[in-house]
């Protein structure tokens, strides 16, 4: 019995045990109401670094940037990649608006504060991320940040090669069609005329198996079905297989081809992609070098492997060019490369080749002519 006449401690178990038979609602007094949230509080805290070890090891897991954000709106944990995202390399007390400088990203974490999911495209620095923000039942906000820049920049590049093969192909196809249709309408009765727009149609199916076959090209490399077999090469006969390949365009322009490669040089790369490499080059410096120009197709060694180039003395390319010209379809002048058989292609081509025989590929150019170089690896 306590001083008050009964013990409030064993009134109030009793009615609890009552509730939980089936009886009434137990009404505490204030002070064990107090006394069992500071209970519930201790318990909570003592399971508190379990549960966060738990915490930071699924944040851990997840590939994407990942955080907990606190009632408070600040970082409780974050994985490696959400700490990228903060300037000082470290998003834990952070808010979300310290950490990616995002006025959306912030105004999303108040509203997931308050209990509504939210899904977002942001910008965090140059990257490009879907955010999901989900409320969690104790109060607090898991932050997913997806980083799906190259899948855009990889959109994109389908897009532009979707929309220029379109209209590489537009051109070659319309004038066939024209030709064959005015052939078909009375053309064909007369000889002369109908021998013009037959030379149309040869002329523009020839522009269509080049650019089919480049894009075949183009398409194999990238998807590795073209077999790059690395090799210790001798790079001589290489160059004479090359300029021996485009002697006949070479005298049609009147125009000299020297071979500067030496005789005992070698390097690591694949026979056919290098040849299919400086066709490419030589054709390009022939077709836009004036009649009576030199090209050269020469090698030296160089810092970290072995420098081929190809060198003309034609008008140049304009600086601002330089940056584009591997980009697939990318023509300084496009009127002149289509009237010359160009497909747009071909640097992209070389681009890609060289890339996979582990070298790199490059331009120099001014008002004395353009210099194409390729590095290869040095033989081992």
């Amino acid at each position: 019995m306590s001083l008050f006449g009964r013990d409030p401690l064993a009134e109030a178990i009793r009615a609890l045990q009552q509730e939980l038979e089936g009886g009434p609602i137990a009404v505490l007094p204030p002070a064990l109401d107090e006394l069992g949230s500071l209970f519930l509080e201790r318990e909570e805290r003592a399971r508190r670094p379990l549960r966060d070890v738990v915490e930071r090891e699924i944040l851990a897991g997840l590939p994407d940037a990942a955080a907990l954000l606190g009632k408070d709106g600040r970082v409780r944990f974050a994985n490696s990649a959400f700490d990228a995202l903060s300037a000082g390399g470290r998003a834990d007390g952070l808010t979300m608006l310290e950490v990616t400088r995002s006025g959306d990203l912030a105004h999303a974490t108040k509203l997931a504060l308050a209990g509504t999911a939210r899904r977002l495209e942001v910008t965090v620095g140059r990257r490009s991320f879907v955010a999901q923000l989900t409320p969690l039942l104790r109060g607090e906000v898991m932050a997913v940040l997806r980083d799906d820049t190259d899948a855009r920049r990889l959109e994109a590049i389908r897009r532009d090669f979707v929309a220029n093969a379109s209209h590489e192909l537009r051109t070659p196809v319309t004038a066939i069609a024209g030709a064959a249709e005015t052939l078909l309408v009375g053309a064909l009765a007369d000889p002369a005329q109908a021998r013009g727009f037959v030379e149309i149609v040869a002329r523009h199916a020839e522009r269509l198996v080049r650019l089919t076959q480049d894009l075949l090209d183009l398409s194999r490399i990238e998807t590795g079905q073209w077999a790059i077999e690395i090799a210790d090469l001798e790079l001589r006969p290489v160059a004479e297989h090359v300029l021996a390949y485009v002697t006949e365009t070479a005298a049609r322009k009147r125009m000299e081809l020297r071979n500067q490669v030496p005789a005992d040089l070698r390097a690591s790369g694949d026979a056919r992609a290098l040849e299919q490499v400086l066709v490419n080059l030589v054709d390009n410096a022939l077709k836009y070098t004036p009649e009576g120009g030199t090209v050269t197709l020469a090698a030296a060694p160089g810092e970290g492997g072995v420098i081929l180039s190809v060198q003309d003395d034609g008008p140049g390319i304009e600086r601002h060019h330089l940056a584009r010209l591997f980009e697939r379809f990318y023509r300084v002048d496009a009127g002149r490369s289509r009237e010359l058989g160009g497909t747009g292609l071909g640097l992209a081509i070389v681009k890609h080749l060289v890339q996979a025989q582990h070298g790199e590929v490059g331009v120099e150019s001014g008002s004395g002519g353009s210099r194409f170089w390729v590095r290869l690896p040095a033989r081992p």
